[in-house]
């Protein structure tokens, strides 16, 4: 008689096993290997909300040409962020409802940033904001990582 270790292994191993048969058959299978540095940017493309390189981000924070949206958390952000940006962590979204309501009604062009491009903090809050009625949303997608790197001005 098999112990219940063995048991429980041999249903672990059959469920496995299954689940890879039918990902594998799936039409909307998951990849097994998938290129994360384009992921973000691709999600946002499909959504239609534009991408922007540093050198676009560079020059709309020197002509102060748009808000910039910080959705990290709101201890990356203390610790630095694009000076004049507002904070709204999209982890904390429900707390900042009343900021993100004022700003996708303010006609302002907003730059939403996170950390880098495998954040996707930056386009889901650019989406929700998008809901909310924002017209004029730009996604920087290479985030504050990027910025702070390559000169950008940063606030304490």
């Amino acid at each position: 008689m098999k112990s219940t270790t063995q048991r429980i292994g041999t249903i672990l191993l059959a469920g496995g096993v299954l689940a890879g048969v039918v990902n594998g058959v799936h039409p909307r299978r998951i990849p097994w290997v998938q290129d994360w540095s384009r992921y973000v940017e691709s999600r946002a493309a499909k959504q239609k909300i534009p991408v922007i390189p540093l050198s676009v981000a560079l020059k709309k924070f020197q002509d102060s040409e748009a808000v910039f949206v910080d959705a990290r958390p709101a201890e990356e952000f203390t610790a630095g962020h694009v000076p004049g940006a507002v904070s709204i962590p999209f982890q904390s979204l429900e707390d900042f409802f009343p900021t993100l309501g004022k700003l996708a009604d303010s006609g302002k062009e907003l730059v939403v940033y996170c950390s880098n491009r495998e954040c996707d903090d930056g386009l889901l809050l650019a989406t929700e904001l998008r809901s909310m009625g924002a017209e004029r949303l730009l996604l920087f997608v290479d985030g504050f990582d990027l910025w702070k790197k390559y000169g950008g001005e940063v606030a304490p």
